[in-house]
């Protein structure tokens, strides 16, 4: 994890931004582009928001040193992306938004709650080291 930026670094400030960015962008072309809705102004400024609130609180998780959160919510916000893309592609006769969008919203929570799991363990396994 050398990639990350180091705990209570400002690094964590410009990540916040280039993730919510990103998935703007992603959430906005799978809504405008490929299912071909027209573009509506509220629907891209509720996607802003929600693009950027999720980075919020994921970078501030790394930002106060849970990078295993950030790690394993990245992982399944990328799943849940790639899922959603692909269920678009598939035939499911009107419900391909509704699916594609709560598989992302799932694998997003899920690798959240497997992110604070894992680092809760990490926490515990490193207390009873220092505290034998």
């Amino acid at each position: 994890m050398n990639f990350m930026p180091p705990v209570k670094s400002k690094r964590w400030f410009f990540w916040f931004g280039a993730f919510g960015l990103v998935l703007w962008l992603l959430l906005s072309l799978y809504r405008f582009a490929f299912l071909g809705q027209s573009m509506d102004t509220l629907i891209l400024l509720r996607f802003g928001l929600f693009a950027f609130v999720v980075s919020g609180i994921l970078n501030g998780f790394g930002w106060l040193g849970a990078r295993l959160v950030w790690l394993f919510t990245t992982a399944g916000i990328t799943i849940g992306i790639v899922l959603m893309y692909v269920y678009t592609s598939r035939d499911l006769s009107g419900w391909e938004d509704l699916a594609g969008f709560l598989t992302f919203v799932v694998f997003m929570a899920g690798g959240f709650v497997v992110g604070l799991l894992v680092e809760g363990i990490n926490l515990i396994i490193r207390r009873q080291r220092r505290n034998p």
